[in-house]
């Protein structure tokens, strides 16, 4: 190990630097070297897991997880791991004495504290981006806080006051600690995410997380693992090769013709993507080569294996509104999003609670609340027109095209815009470009929110709330019928 000059990087990144020659030879900074060497030996773990494993105890079924999981953790980041050992540790004590009515409460306050003072701490002393313990620090939080609410859910609340989904997660005993060590640290997940709930996780362990046919068979996982894990490989060449050649900075330049820079413009933030559909699709295809994620079968008979897919990909680059994409990226930091804001939170206040606990979990950085601030505007600018236009085009094949074209193309430039502070991090190079956009998205957002719905008004029984309580059991049927 090799502690960087500055103390303050030391605070995050203190990992192994045997691979530093390959970073040299390729280009990369040891932290990303020492990821993708973790993501890749990960890939014959989730083999041997589900090949060799399958009849073992589920004490092994845990601890192998485990240990690879520390590992990895250790080698990524060193001495740093501290943090992360002290923030699950305390939130397992809490768990056990706190009392049932307040357990999601403190363990949500506690953790969600300690992530803020390490984000404090990175905002500080770091101004660039670097894989560090941040990152498995906030999938913690996600199972952590989760597993609360499951556990305050299944003590304290009646049985009809919980959703289909909060029944089918409750749990009324704190995990052992070979548990929820395991749970928290599993190396299918630890480095990337996404979030996977403690129930079914329990299913893995337990050899109880895919059905078994007279025959003694189990659906096989291969083809859909290979498959996820080979796209994962293109996305990544694409990031190695593509990327480099549209850094962001470029779009500051004041020089370039309005078409030019809008193509630019696009092509540059949607290449920023990238890197997650790798990282997300290598994560999904881990889980599936040991064994986790079967999801039930499809109308053909054929087993489905995304009940741990972070992205769809495809969904979300086709996608025609800006609700459309949402539901489509991260959705296991969706899904968590959900189940402790938007579900917990007060009707009229959820859109913009949820919007400020990502911004929070994210971190600090006010580039990050420019981009989820943003994101709350255009979500409620989304919906009012829908509500006001879509229903005028869907009478006639040419006018639905029409609107299909106009939104798919709207709904790339709206997330483009609306993430480009993120990709700077800061506050200046956010606020400086939307100044230079004049605004003109959050106007547009605001229109369609407020006064859109005036002049163009939408039929009556769209205008009720019923819509979207409709849309909000759709969304929880989705996430049922997907996990």
């Amino acid at each position: 190990l090799q502690r960087p000059a500055m103390p303050g990087a030391y605070t995050f990144n203190c990992g192994s630097v045997a691979l530093q020659p390959i970073g040299d030879l390729v280009g990369m900074t040891v932290d990303r070297v020492n990821f993708v060497a973790c993501m890749f030996f990960s890939i014959p773990c989730a083999i041997f897991y589900n090949k060799h494993l399958i009849d073992s105890s589920p004490q092994i079924r845990k601890i192998f997880p485990l240990v690879i999981g520390l590992g990895y953790c250790w080698f990524c980041f060193g001495e740093t791991t501290k943090h992360l050992l002290a923030n699950t540790l305390t939130c397992y004590a809490l768990m056990h004495i706190s009392p049932a009515q307040y357990i999601h409460k403190i363990v949500f306050i506690f953790s969600m504290s300690y992530l803020t003072w390490v984000h404090f701490y990175r905002w500080i002393y770091l101004d660039f981006f670097s894989i560090d313990i941040t990152g498995p620090f906030m999938i913690s939080v996600q199972r952590m806080t989760t597993l609360a609410f499951s556990l305050h859910d299944g003590r304290v609340k009646k049985e009809e006051e919980l959703s289909a989904l909060q029944k089918r997660e409750a749990i009324s005993q704190v995990p052992d600690l070979l548990s929820y060590l395991s749970y928290l640290f599993h190396f299918q997940a630890i480095l990337t995410g996404p979030l996977s709930f403690y129930t079914d996780y329990m299913h893995l362990v337990n050899k109880t997380h895919v059905p078994v046919d007279e025959k003694g068979n189990r659906p096989s996982p291969s083809e859909e693992a290979w498959a996820k894990i080979y796209k994962s490989l293109g996305f990544m060449a694409v990031v190695a090769l593509i990327h480099p050649q549209f850094p962001v900075i470029e779009l500051e330049r004041t020089d370039l013709g309005t078409v030019y820079w809008l193509i630019l413009f696009l092509i540059t933030i949607s290449l920023q993507r990238y890197q997650y559909y790798f990282a997300w699709y290598m994560a999904d295809g881990i889980y599936n080569l040991s064994g986790f994620g079967f999801n039930g079968f499809d109308e053909k008979g054929v087993a489905r294996w995304d009940l741990v897919t972070n992205v769809y990909v495809w969904k979300f680059e086709m996608a025609q509104s800006f609700k459309e994409s949402l539901d489509a990226w991260n959705c296991g930091t969706m899904g968590w999003l959900r189940r402790v804001a938007f579900d917990r939170a007060p009707k009229r206040y959820r859109t913009v609670s949820t919007y400020l606990l990502s911004a929070w979990w994210h971190g600090i950085f006010m580039g990050y609340y420019l981009t989820f601030l943003t994101g709350a505007i255009m979500t409620l600018g989304g919906k009012g027109f829908r509500r006001s236009l879509r229903w005028r085009f869907v009478s006639s094949p040419t006018k639905k095209f029409i609107y299909d074209v106009v939104t798919f193309i709207g709904t790339k430039y709206v997330f483009c815009y609306m993430t480009y502070p993120f990709t700077r991090m800061h506050w200046g190079p956010g606020i400086a470009f939307y100044k230079r956009m004049y605004f003109c998205g959050h106007i547009i957002a605001l229109f369609c929110a407020a006064v859109l719905p005036v002049i163009l008004p939408p039929p009556k029984e769209v205008i009720t709330s019923k819509e979207d309580t409709k849309s909000d059991e759709d969304d929880n049927k989705k996430e049922i019928k997907q996990e």
